[in-house]
């Protein structure tokens, strides 16, 4: 058996179906190695490791983590998980993360967590990435930001993970949607001229508007994955105000996700521009007009992750919970 296949990979997923964004329990992939073939692992990775080969130390981690073919040591594994990811080792990286989460062998700390899954994520962890998404999404050891979360998910989705793939489209869903209004346009990775070509987009291809920068826009190519900026002119106008990052908001209930009763007839305000206002509490549910950042809600129900709210002209309708800041 080869060391690499009881690598853990472990990663969150989001549940798409009438709430946005429920975190599930972890997962761990491919199945566990039998005493011999765990005992042929650490046979042959112990010497590995400790000559300083970056893989034999993850996969020692590996062992003592799980307890395969060793006693179960969260403190040994965490040690071997270090050594690796000092060589900058993603999946040591990664794992780290996922300690640091679960509070396995370590306080329970999402702003820990957030920084080891940014750096496997930096260097190209796809479970990473996308555990990173999810914890821009719910504001998770990171201040929420939509923005992130999208990119960091679609760059996990295009290395195919499965979970992103899940998660982009609910992350998504109420950000405003436009197409490219030009044939063969350049879609770069900065918002100017001498930025480098992404990818060349053809006329009426869907986009989903990320953000905005002097003239440029940046944009979700849903179907291939791709966060890239376009001159624009060269979106056609949807009449929705352009995203914000959130960069610069304070906690949102996203962050505080068990909110009991006690919203109900409080006051609230949009956290995000173009924000979709619903007939029902549903991702599903006919749009009814958009609201745009800061404007003041009463929130009137709650169904699941959705509050019906009513605007200060009287306008009523349904809105994701995480979409509402104080």
């Amino acid at each position: 058996m080869k060391r690499s296949a009881i690598a853990r990979a472990v990663v969150l997923a989001v549940a798409v179906s009438a709430a946005p964004f429920a975190v599930t329990a972890y997962a761990q992939s491919g199945s566990r190695p039998n005493s011999q073939e765990a005992a042929t692992v650490l046979e042959n990775a112990r010497p590995l490791a400790e000559a300083g080969n970056a893989n034999a130390q993850y996969n020692m981690g590996v062992l003592y983590d799980e307890g395969y073919g060793v006693d179960q040591s969260y403190a040994t594994a965490r040690g071997w998980y270090e050594k690796a990811a000092a060589q900058q080792y993603a999946k040591a990286e990664h794992n780290l993360g996922i300690m640091y989460q679960a509070g396995h062998g370590v306080p329970a700390d999402d702003a820990k967590a957030a920084e080891w899954f940014k750096r496997a994520a930096e260097h190209g962890e796809p479970a990473a990435q996308n555990n990173l998404a999810v914890m821009y999404v719910r504001g998770q050891g990171v201040q929420q930001n939509l923005v992130e979360a999208t990119t960091w998910a679609a760059r996990a989705a295009k290395a195919g993970n499965e979970s992103a793939i899940t998660n982009l489209p609910a992350i998504t869903a109420d950000m405003p949607q436009s197409r490219i209004d030009g044939d063969n346009v350049n879609v770069r990775a900065e918002p100017t001229t001498n930025g480098r070509v992404l990818l060349q987009a053809a006329r009426n291809t869907q986009v989903v508007v990320l953000d905005t920068r002097d003239d440029w826009s940046q944009v979700l190519f849903p179907e291939q994955y791709a966060v890239g900026w376009v001159a624009g002119f060269l979106l056609a106008d949807t009449g929705a105000d352009s995203p914000q990052s959130g960069a610069d908001d304070t906690e949102t209930t996203a962050q505080k996700p068990s909110l009991g009763g006690s919203d109900a007839s409080s006051e609230r305000r949009i956290n995000g521009n173009g924000v979709n206002i619903r007939a029902r509490p549903s991702p599903d549910a006919d749009v009814l007009f958009q609201a745009s950042e800061g404007k003041r809600v009463s929130v009137l129900s709650r169904d699941d992750d959705w509050r019906e709210v009513r605007f200060e002209d009287g306008r009523t309708g349904w809105v994701a919970a995480f979409l509402l800041g104080e």
